[in-house]
Protein backbone atom coordinates (compact mmCIF):
# COMPACT_ATOMS: atom_id res chain seq x y z
CA UNK A 1 0.00 0.00 0.00
CA UNK A 2 1.36 3.16 -0.95
CA UNK A 3 2.62 5.50 2.16
CA UNK A 4 0.31 7.96 2.89
CA UNK A 5 1.71 11.42 2.06
CA UNK A 6 1.03 14.78 4.02
CA UNK A 7 -0.08 17.60 2.05
CA UNK A 8 -0.79 21.33 2.87
CA UNK A 9 -2.17 24.38 0.60
CA UNK A 10 -1.93 28.33 1.25
CA UNK A 11 -2.62 30.82 -1.31
CA UNK A 12 -0.14 33.67 -0.96
CA UNK A 13 -2.36 36.62 1.13
CA UNK A 14 -1.97 40.43 -0.42
CA UNK A 15 -0.05 41.20 2.47
CA UNK A 16 3.08 38.89 1.17
CA UNK A 17 3.31 39.83 -1.79
CA UNK A 18 6.58 39.83 -3.76
CA UNK A 19 8.01 38.24 -0.62
CA UNK A 20 10.86 35.51 -0.84
CA UNK A 21 9.08 31.94 -0.88
CA UNK A 22 10.89 30.64 2.20
CA UNK A 23 9.02 33.10 4.00
CA UNK A 24 6.12 32.08 2.56
CA UNK A 25 6.78 28.42 3.37
CA UNK A 26 7.57 29.39 7.20
CA UNK A 27 3.57 29.79 7.36
CA UNK A 28 2.33 26.41 6.10
CA UNK A 29 2.04 23.26 8.87
CA UNK A 30 4.99 21.75 10.28
CA UNK A 31 7.30 24.24 9.07
CA UNK A 32 7.79 26.59 11.06
CA UNK A 33 11.23 28.31 10.80
CA UNK A 34 13.22 29.78 7.78
CA UNK A 35 15.88 26.91 7.90
CA UNK A 36 13.16 24.08 7.79
CA UNK A 37 11.96 26.20 4.88
CA UNK A 38 14.59 26.04 2.92
CA UNK A 39 15.39 21.97 3.34
CA UNK A 40 11.45 21.87 2.41
CA UNK A 41 12.45 23.67 -0.74
CA UNK A 42 15.65 22.48 -1.65
CA UNK A 43 14.11 18.55 -1.26
CA UNK A 44 11.54 19.16 -3.87
CA UNK A 45 8.62 19.25 -0.96
CA UNK A 46 7.40 22.08 -2.03
CA UNK A 47 5.86 23.54 -5.19
CA UNK A 48 4.00 26.77 -6.75
CA UNK A 49 1.04 26.07 -8.53
CA UNK A 50 1.94 22.40 -8.95
CA UNK A 51 5.59 22.36 -10.52
CA UNK A 52 7.82 20.94 -7.70
CA UNK A 53 10.72 23.43 -6.32
CA UNK A 54 14.20 23.29 -6.02
CA UNK A 55 17.55 24.83 -4.59
CA UNK A 56 17.32 27.73 -6.22
CA UNK A 57 13.81 28.87 -6.02
CA UNK A 58 14.53 29.71 -2.05
CA UNK A 59 14.89 33.08 -2.66
CA UNK A 60 11.86 33.19 -5.86
CA UNK A 61 9.71 36.40 -5.39
CA UNK A 62 6.13 34.67 -5.40
CA UNK A 63 2.85 36.92 -5.89
CA UNK A 64 -0.29 37.24 -3.38
CA UNK A 65 -3.02 34.57 -4.76
CA UNK A 66 0.01 32.12 -5.30
CA UNK A 67 -1.08 28.65 -4.80
CA UNK A 68 1.85 27.05 -2.70
CA UNK A 69 2.17 23.39 -1.63
CA UNK A 70 4.17 21.30 0.93
CA UNK A 71 4.10 17.52 0.76
CA UNK A 72 5.44 16.03 3.46
CA UNK A 73 5.64 12.62 2.59
CA UNK A 74 6.21 13.08 -1.15
CA UNK A 75 8.39 10.00 -2.93
CA UNK A 76 11.60 10.63 -3.61
CA UNK A 77 12.35 13.51 -1.62
CA UNK A 78 14.26 12.06 1.18
CA UNK A 79 18.22 12.74 1.94
CA UNK A 80 19.54 10.63 -0.04
CA UNK A 81 17.98 12.09 -3.33
CA UNK A 82 18.63 15.08 -2.31
CA UNK A 83 22.36 14.65 -1.67
CA UNK A 84 22.31 12.94 -5.38
CA UNK A 85 21.06 15.73 -6.69
CA UNK A 86 23.67 18.24 -5.54
CA UNK A 87 25.84 15.82 -6.83
CA UNK A 88 24.70 16.77 -10.30
CA UNK A 89 24.47 20.89 -9.33
CA UNK A 90 28.40 20.65 -7.66
CA UNK A 91 29.20 18.85 -11.66
CA UNK A 92 26.96 22.09 -13.39
CA UNK A 93 24.77 19.21 -14.67
CA UNK A 94 21.44 20.79 -15.12
CA UNK A 95 18.24 18.28 -15.50
CA UNK A 96 16.33 19.37 -18.85
CA UNK A 97 13.64 16.39 -18.75
CA UNK A 98 12.69 13.88 -16.07
CA UNK A 99 10.34 11.16 -16.53
CA UNK A 100 10.11 7.88 -15.32
CA UNK A 101 11.80 6.35 -18.70
CA UNK A 102 14.41 9.14 -19.49
CA UNK A 103 16.21 11.83 -18.31
CA UNK A 104 17.90 14.47 -20.33
CA UNK A 105 20.93 16.88 -19.33
CA UNK A 106 22.75 19.75 -20.01
CA UNK A 107 26.21 18.91 -19.84
CA UNK A 108 28.78 21.04 -19.48
CA UNK A 109 31.96 21.11 -20.83
CA UNK A 110 34.87 19.71 -19.45
CA UNK A 111 33.13 16.72 -18.31
CA UNK A 112 33.41 13.04 -19.81
CA UNK A 113 29.88 11.58 -20.61
CA UNK A 114 30.63 7.97 -19.70
CA UNK A 115 34.04 6.54 -18.79
CA UNK A 116 35.41 4.51 -21.91
CA UNK A 117 38.14 2.59 -20.09
CA UNK A 118 39.59 1.22 -16.76
CA UNK A 119 41.84 3.97 -15.73
CA UNK A 120 39.31 6.46 -16.93
CA UNK A 121 36.74 4.73 -14.45
CA UNK A 122 39.22 5.25 -11.82
CA UNK A 123 40.74 7.88 -12.34
CA UNK A 124 37.75 10.57 -13.98
CA UNK A 125 34.69 11.94 -13.33
CA UNK A 126 31.68 11.49 -15.63
CA UNK A 127 27.91 12.32 -16.56
CA UNK A 128 26.96 8.75 -16.29
CA UNK A 129 28.24 8.50 -12.48
CA UNK A 130 26.59 11.64 -11.23
CA UNK A 131 23.10 10.12 -12.76
CA UNK A 132 23.94 6.97 -11.39
CA UNK A 133 23.81 8.34 -8.21
CA UNK A 134 21.16 10.93 -8.71
CA UNK A 135 18.63 7.97 -10.09
CA UNK A 136 19.83 5.06 -7.35
CA UNK A 137 18.54 6.98 -4.87
CA UNK A 138 14.98 7.00 -6.41
CA UNK A 139 15.43 3.24 -7.14
CA UNK A 140 16.39 3.65 -10.67
CA UNK A 141 19.35 2.93 -12.94
CA UNK A 142 20.93 4.58 -15.49
CA UNK A 143 21.60 3.67 -19.31
CA UNK A 144 23.49 6.09 -21.16
CA UNK A 145 22.23 5.68 -25.13
CA UNK A 146 24.25 8.13 -26.93
CA UNK A 147 27.61 10.41 -26.08
CA UNK A 148 28.88 13.83 -26.69
CA UNK A 149 32.61 14.51 -26.20
CA UNK A 150 34.43 15.76 -23.26
CA UNK A 151 34.70 18.96 -24.01
CA UNK A 152 31.45 19.34 -25.96
CA UNK A 153 28.74 20.77 -23.90
CA UNK A 154 24.89 20.36 -24.16
CA UNK A 155 21.91 17.75 -24.65
CA UNK A 156 22.86 14.46 -23.51
CA UNK A 157 19.99 11.92 -23.18
CA UNK A 158 20.02 8.80 -20.57
CA UNK A 159 17.40 5.89 -20.26
CA UNK A 160 15.96 4.80 -16.71
CA UNK A 161 14.97 1.31 -17.57
CA UNK A 162 16.45 -1.46 -19.73
CA UNK A 163 13.66 -1.21 -22.15
CA UNK A 164 13.50 2.48 -23.12
CA UNK A 165 17.50 1.80 -23.33
CA UNK A 166 16.97 -0.94 -26.04
CA UNK A 167 14.09 1.05 -27.82
CA UNK A 168 16.42 4.34 -27.68
CA UNK A 169 19.54 2.57 -28.39
CA UNK A 170 17.90 1.20 -31.66
CA UNK A 171 17.01 4.48 -32.71
CA UNK A 172 20.33 5.95 -32.85
CA UNK A 173 21.53 2.78 -34.15
CA UNK A 174 19.09 3.64 -37.35
CA UNK A 175 19.95 7.22 -37.47
CA UNK A 176 16.27 8.36 -36.66
CA UNK A 177 16.86 10.97 -33.55
CA UNK A 178 17.30 14.55 -34.79
CA UNK A 179 20.52 15.45 -33.34
CA UNK A 180 21.28 19.55 -33.84
CA UNK A 181 24.55 21.07 -32.93
CA UNK A 182 25.77 25.05 -32.80
CA UNK A 183 29.94 25.68 -33.81
CA UNK A 184 31.89 28.24 -34.27
CA UNK A 185 34.34 28.03 -37.06
CA UNK A 186 37.12 29.61 -38.69
CA UNK A 187 36.72 31.80 -41.66
CA UNK A 188 33.84 31.70 -44.00
CA UNK A 189 32.29 27.96 -45.32
CA UNK A 190 31.36 28.55 -49.44
CA UNK A 191 28.69 27.71 -50.19
CA UNK A 192 26.88 28.69 -46.74
CA UNK A 193 24.93 25.79 -46.33
CA UNK A 194 24.76 22.24 -47.75
CA UNK A 195 25.64 18.90 -47.01
CA UNK A 196 28.61 17.82 -45.95
CA UNK A 197 29.48 14.32 -46.69
CA UNK A 198 32.78 12.06 -45.80
CA UNK A 199 34.42 8.60 -45.47
CA UNK A 200 35.82 7.93 -42.27
CA UNK A 201 37.40 5.14 -39.92
CA UNK A 202 38.27 5.36 -36.25
CA UNK A 203 41.92 4.42 -35.22
CA UNK A 204 42.05 3.41 -32.17
CA UNK A 205 45.36 3.25 -30.89
CA UNK A 206 45.49 7.13 -31.07
CA UNK A 207 41.30 7.69 -30.88
CA UNK A 208 41.03 9.67 -33.29
CA UNK A 209 38.57 9.86 -36.68
CA UNK A 210 40.86 9.43 -40.12
CA UNK A 211 39.70 10.17 -43.45
CA UNK A 212 39.64 7.19 -45.56
CA UNK A 213 38.78 5.82 -48.93
CA UNK A 214 35.03 4.17 -48.92
CA UNK A 215 36.69 1.05 -50.31
CA UNK A 216 38.66 0.58 -46.51
CA UNK A 217 37.92 -1.92 -44.19
CA UNK A 218 36.30 -0.10 -41.11
CA UNK A 219 35.08 2.92 -43.33
CA UNK A 220 32.13 4.37 -42.28
CA UNK A 221 29.84 7.19 -44.35
CA UNK A 222 29.26 10.48 -42.16
CA UNK A 223 26.52 12.76 -43.27
CA UNK A 224 25.84 16.44 -42.70
CA UNK A 225 23.26 19.15 -43.24
CA UNK A 226 25.53 22.33 -42.23
CA UNK A 227 24.11 26.19 -42.83
CA UNK A 228 25.86 29.27 -41.96
CA UNK A 229 24.01 30.79 -39.45
CA UNK A 230 26.27 34.39 -38.84
CA UNK A 231 29.05 35.42 -40.07
CA UNK A 232 32.14 37.68 -37.80
CA UNK A 233 33.58 39.64 -40.71
CA UNK A 234 35.64 37.12 -42.55
CA UNK A 235 37.41 35.85 -39.33
CA UNK A 236 34.52 33.33 -38.30
CA UNK A 237 31.19 31.93 -38.52
CA UNK A 238 28.37 30.33 -36.41
CA UNK A 239 27.28 27.29 -37.97
CA UNK A 240 24.35 25.18 -37.25
CA UNK A 241 24.62 21.41 -37.98
CA UNK A 242 22.27 18.65 -38.13
CA UNK A 243 23.37 15.25 -38.57
CA UNK A 244 22.28 12.39 -40.84
CA UNK A 245 24.84 9.78 -39.01
CA UNK A 246 26.11 10.04 -35.37
CA UNK A 247 30.38 9.09 -36.01
CA UNK A 248 32.12 9.72 -33.09
CA UNK A 249 34.11 13.58 -33.83
CA UNK A 250 32.26 13.49 -36.58
CA UNK A 251 31.82 17.22 -36.83
CA UNK A 252 34.82 18.38 -35.74
CA UNK A 253 36.55 15.98 -38.61
CA UNK A 254 34.28 17.49 -41.21
CA UNK A 255 34.68 21.43 -40.53
CA UNK A 256 38.83 20.66 -40.75
CA UNK A 257 38.50 18.29 -44.28
CA UNK A 258 36.60 22.09 -45.49
CA UNK A 259 39.78 24.18 -43.72
CA UNK A 260 37.02 26.02 -41.42
CA UNK A 261 38.26 24.19 -38.33
CA UNK A 262 36.26 24.56 -34.97
CA UNK A 263 37.39 27.84 -32.67
CA UNK A 264 39.27 26.13 -29.81
CA UNK A 265 40.16 22.97 -31.83
CA UNK A 266 43.08 21.74 -30.70
CA UNK A 267 43.12 17.68 -32.03
CA UNK A 268 41.46 18.50 -35.81
CA UNK A 269 43.37 20.86 -37.65
CA UNK A 270 45.13 21.03 -41.24
CA UNK A 271 48.50 19.97 -41.29
CA UNK A 272 49.68 23.73 -42.75
CA UNK A 273 47.39 25.61 -40.08
CA UNK A 274 48.17 29.13 -38.57
CA UNK A 275 45.61 29.94 -36.86
CA UNK A 276 45.64 31.89 -33.69
CA UNK A 277 48.29 31.44 -30.64
CA UNK A 278 45.70 32.72 -28.35
CA UNK A 279 42.65 31.46 -29.16
CA UNK A 280 39.03 33.26 -27.69
CA UNK A 281 38.07 29.47 -25.70
CA UNK A 282 39.71 26.88 -24.61
CA UNK A 283 37.87 24.19 -25.88
CA UNK A 284 36.25 23.25 -29.19
CA UNK A 285 33.58 25.87 -29.76
CA UNK A 286 30.62 22.86 -30.21
CA UNK A 287 27.43 22.97 -28.50
CA UNK A 288 24.63 20.44 -28.76
CA UNK A 289 21.45 22.39 -29.01
CA UNK A 290 18.64 20.38 -29.29
CA UNK A 291 18.01 16.57 -29.48
CA UNK A 292 14.47 15.29 -30.76
CA UNK A 293 13.74 11.30 -30.09
CA UNK A 294 10.25 9.54 -30.03
CA UNK A 295 9.57 9.17 -26.95
CA UNK A 296 9.82 5.06 -25.39
CA UNK A 297 6.87 4.89 -23.82
CA UNK A 298 3.73 7.17 -25.33
CA UNK A 299 5.75 6.81 -28.91
CA UNK A 300 5.48 11.07 -29.89
CA UNK A 301 8.20 12.82 -30.49
CA UNK A 302 10.06 14.61 -28.07
CA UNK A 303 12.45 17.82 -28.29
CA UNK A 304 15.06 19.00 -25.54
CA UNK A 305 16.98 21.96 -26.00
CA UNK A 306 19.94 23.72 -24.10
CA UNK A 307 20.72 26.89 -24.32
CA UNK A 308 24.43 28.03 -25.07
CA UNK A 309 26.34 28.36 -22.33
CA UNK A 310 28.55 31.12 -20.92
CA UNK A 311 31.90 30.40 -23.06
CA UNK A 312 30.11 30.38 -26.29
CA UNK A 313 28.09 33.45 -25.47
CA UNK A 314 31.07 35.49 -24.54
CA UNK A 315 32.89 33.79 -27.65
CA UNK A 316 29.87 35.20 -29.95
CA UNK A 317 30.19 38.76 -28.40
CA UNK A 318 34.23 39.02 -28.37
CA UNK A 319 34.05 38.24 -32.45
CA UNK A 320 31.05 40.93 -32.48
CA UNK A 321 32.66 43.76 -30.99
CA UNK A 322 35.91 43.19 -33.00
CA UNK A 323 34.57 41.93 -37.02
CA UNK A 324 31.22 43.20 -36.59
CA UNK A 325 28.09 40.53 -37.18
CA UNK A 326 26.10 39.41 -40.14
CA UNK A 327 23.05 37.51 -39.41
CA UNK A 328 21.47 35.42 -42.27
CA UNK A 329 19.45 32.81 -39.99
CA UNK A 330 18.49 34.69 -36.57
CA UNK A 331 17.79 31.97 -33.54
CA UNK A 332 16.44 33.12 -30.04
CA UNK A 333 19.89 32.25 -28.68
CA UNK A 334 21.47 34.78 -30.60
CA UNK A 335 19.10 37.65 -30.52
Amino acid sequence: MPKKTNAFDLLVPPEMQGARLDRVVVDLPEVGSRRRAQQAIETGKVSIEGRPCGPKDVGRKVQAGTRVSIEWGKPGTGRAKHQARKGLDEAKIEVLHEDEWLVAVNKPTGLLTDTASRYQSMNSDSMRVRLQRYLRAQGDAVYVVHRIDRDTSGVVLAARTELASNDLRRQFRNHLPERTYLAVVHGIPSPAEGEWSDWMAWEPAKRIQRPTAPELEGSVLASTKMRTIAQFGTYASLIELRLFTGRRNQIRLQAQLRGHPLMGEKLYLPEDWRGPSHPPIQRQALHAVSLEVTHPAHRKPVRFEAPLPADLLELLELLERRHGRRVLHPIPQLG
